[in-house]
């Protein structure tokens, strides 16, 4: 058998004199030990099982000494002989605490587990993965995070991702404005009501067919305009509203410089590529606009005759 303690702490207006409502404790503690289970079955499969026990409660904010008990399917092995018959080990307690609460900003260097992790992505796609010995480097743009590979394993499985989740819509309360996991002799790990939507679980979407890629002249009127770095435009062919982005280099520059400028319900005729696929979430399309042929002012006046 194998143990961590650690201390999770809730902290906001809403816990006076060291008292929360137990709607609201009730289902964090609920998650805790359910996201354990399920980083515990995700990293030593049915080898050892996990539980967490609530120890005691401590004033203050409202904290709640909690205990991961890991113990091994095998009763007749102790962890140390897991270790010598198997090639791969096992992750024992204080190991799958560290995966899930780990952090650490040495050296201006963010490393650390999932949750660390998740706050750091705050939903984004690592731009490249680097694996050097147990190490795993995310990098995205100029920045980049040191983790590890079981610790991937948790990010990218559904069921911890779905109990991580659970267990900080506590956040969503009234009254209760971040929570805190400590370990023994560990830093705090800190998540705040901002850091919701970084837990948000975002299920890629997968081609499944390719329906349509054509292009064809089309006259759009614009809806509404931006000129930010998608340059994704709102406009109506006459039937129904939609996004495009400008890819006519030319024609943004025109723009830039002043040389064309807009008024509501101007029109464009323009050459518009059509990219419709099917995906694992059903149909897409999307639309852009590949060159501006040219640019229609609305009526500025009314016609008597």
């Amino acid at each position: 058998m194998s143990k961590s303690h650690f201390i999770l702490k809730f902290n906001g207006p809403g816990i006076e004199n060291g008292e929360i409502d137990v709607h609201d404790l009730a289902p964090a503690l609920v998650a805790i030990g359910n996201l354990f289970q399920a980083a515990n079955a995700t990293i030593n499969g049915g080898k050892a099982k996990a539980s967490v026990k609530v120890r005691a409660t401590s004033e203050g904010s409202f904290e709640v000494d909690l205990t991961l008990i890991q113990t091994l399917i095998d009763t007749t092995k102790t962890f140390f002989d897991f270790a010598v018959t198997n090639k791969d080990g096992i992750a024992a307690a204080n190991d799958l605490a560290e995966l899930v609460f780990k952090f650490s900003t040495a050296l201006s260097v963010p490393a650390g587990g999932l949750f660390f992790l998740l706050k750091w992505l705050r939903g984004r796609k690592p731009d490249k993965v680097e694996e050097k010995g147990g190490d795993v480097t995310l990098h995205i743009g100029d920045n980049y995070f040191v983790t590890n590979k079981n610790t991937i394993r948790l990010a990218e499985d559904i069921a911890v991702r779905e109990q991580a989740k659970n267990l900080v819509s506590v956040l969503e309360r009234d009254g209760i404005e971040s929570i805190s996991a400590r370990q023994t002799n560990k830093p705090e790990l800190r998540i705040e009501r901002n850091d919701i939507p970084s837990f948000e679980i975002i299920e890629p979407e997968e081609v499944v067919e390719e329906i349509q890629d054509e292009e064809r002249q089309m006259t759009l009127q614009i809806i509404s305009l931006t000129f930010k770095e998608e340059n994704k435009w709102r406009f109506t062919d006459g039937a129904e509203p939609f996004n495009a982005a400008i890819q006519d280099i030319d024609f943004l520059n025109k723009i830039s410089i002043n040389e064309i400028s807009f008024a509501k319900n101007d029109y464009l005729i323009c050459k518009v590529r059509e990219h419709q696929v099917r995906t694992s979430k059903g149909l897409k399309k999307e639309r852009i606009i590949t060159k501006v042929l040219d640019h229609k002012q609305a009526p500025r006046q009314l016609r008597l005759m």
